[in-house]
This record gives structure tokens, sequence and C-alpha cells, in this order.
């Protein structure tokens, strides 16, 4: 590399340390391959990028890295390396295509794929993505999941593509809705609005319960940063919005990132839900 053709990463201390890792593994692997075509198309193996990796060159959201590694499909070969996972599958023509550099599979045989291999919530999050940017549709994804094998993950897979809805807004929604269905909590709709006698609306919320007058909020630093109000100004108005809530009998709860990612939280909700419903 010449000089100043560098930078170094800035540190997030998050998962964006890990996606930027990978990122970069990425594109070196695809350099290498390109160049080795360039100079021996007819003795280069064609690959293609696959499942985490594919997401991450579509620009889907990742829940987290469950897997560092590069991950490409290649027919006649599977190997792992401390860098590099090569899983062996013939692709069709229609499930691949280019982006940039990067031979990669099409959209929905990424979701597939990552539905097929990773849990609820990585799979999940990608699919309402592309489902709320309309990016492609249900039966799109589901022609190519009929298509593909691996039927030991057919039941997870199918219970992926169940639960995705185009209602959520953001990954934080996604993995707490995941989280309450892996903790058996039914009932909770996404984006429900509240009106005043006028028709108008003076709330949406993330997730409402309306059997036993439940609200969760998933919050983030992006929720009191963006927009035109400073973080105190966002902050205020929410407190004022969860005040009137409560004050029509609902019980407000607030949800962190990291607490997504825990058991404690759920099973709080699970307890306030049942316990309320018998009240009510």
């Amino acid at each position: 590399m010449s000089e100043g053709s560098a930078e170094q990463f800035e540190t997030f201390n998050d998962r964006r340390d890990s996606e930027q890792n990978l990122k970069a593994l990425i594109r070196a692997r695809a350099e290498k391959v390109n160049e080795e075509y360039s100079s021996d198309p007819a003795g280069a193996v064609r690959e293609t990028f696959s499942h985490l990796s594919a997401a991450l060159i579509h620009g889907l959201p990742l829940a987290g890295i469950p897997d560092p590694r590069v991950e490409i499909l290649r027919p006649g070969a599977a190997r792992k390396h401390r860098h590099l996972r090569v899983r062996n599958a013939a692709l069709p023509s229609a499930h691949v295509t280019a982006v940039g550099i990067y031979r990669v599979t099409t959209v929905e045989r990424t979701l597939v794929d990552v539905a097929l291999t990773y849990d609820l919530a990585t799979a999940v999050t990608m699919i309402d993505d592309v489902l709320h940017n309309c990016v492609t549709d249900v039966d799109s994804i589901e022609r190519i999941f009929a298509e593909c094998g691996q039927a030991r993950a057919q039941l997870r897979a199918r219970s992926a593509f169940d639960l995705a809805d185009d209602r959520r807004e953001s990954p934080a929604e996604t993995i707490a809705a995941v989280r309450l269905f892996e903790s058996g909590i039914g009932g909770f709709e996404p984006q429900v609005e509240f009106k005043d006698d006028f028709g108008r609306v003076w709330a949406r919320v993330d997730f409402c319960h309306r059997g036993s007058k439940v609200i969760i909020e998933v919050d983030g630093l992006g929720k009191y940063s963006m927009g035109t109000r400073t973080p105190r100004q966002a902050l205020e108005a929410e407190k004022n919005r969860d005040a009137r809530l409560m004050a029509q009998g609902y019980r407000v709860i607030h949800l962190t990132w990291r607490q997504l990612f825990s058991v404690g939280p759920f099973e709080d909700i699970k307890r306030v839900v049942a316990e309320r419903a018998i009240a009510r």
C-alpha cells in the first residue's frame, strides 16, 4: 500500500468495531479474487460472497456478528480458516448478483441463507429491514426459500419469515419482538398510534399490549440525538407523553439496547403483563 492510501479505523467500543473489521476482510478477499480472475480467467474458481458477508455488502443491518469470518460459497469445497469460511454450494445464476467489485448472493438468497444458518434475531432484523424499506417482498423471498434445501434448518427459517413484520422501524425494535417471541410473550402490536378527539396522533409507541395496557418503548441514542430537538427537549417530551399514557391506565416500560440481550427484562415484562391482565 502506498503512503496515505489507508487510514486507521475509528474505534467505537461496540459492535461497529466488529463490522468494520469484517468489511475490511471482505474487501481484501474481493481484491485478491478479482486479481486472480483477471490474470487467469480460465483457471480461477468463481466464488460468491454469502451469509453475513453478503448482508454487509448489501447494507443490511446486523444484530450481531456470530461469525467474524468472511463467508463465501464455492462449488466442491467446504473449509474453515481463521478469517474465511467456505461453504460447498453450486448457485443458480438467478441467486447471484454483482455489487460493485463483489460477486454476491442476491438479497433474497442472502436472507434465506442467514435464516437457515443463524439465530432468529440476526435473520429477522434483516428481513424486517428489507420489507420496511421495500427492497424486496415476501413472495420473492419465499420463492428462493422453496428452492433451498437444508431440511434440518427449515423450521428455524420458517419461524424467522413468519415473525417478520414490515411495521418495525429499527433493528432494536425487531430484536425486542424476537425476544418477546422467545420468552413466550404474545399480544404486543408494533407501532400503535394514540389519537385525540379530533383524530390527531399525539403518540406512537413501539409496542402495545392492549389486553393488559402495557407499552414497551425501545430506547437508543438516536432517539434523543436525532431530529430538530435537543436531547433534553426530546427527553422532556417523552416524559410528558409517558405521563399522558399512564393517565389513561397504561404501564410504560423502556428497554435499552443492552437489555435486549438479557433474559431478566423480558421475564419482568411477562410477569407485568400477566398481573395486569388478571387485574383487568
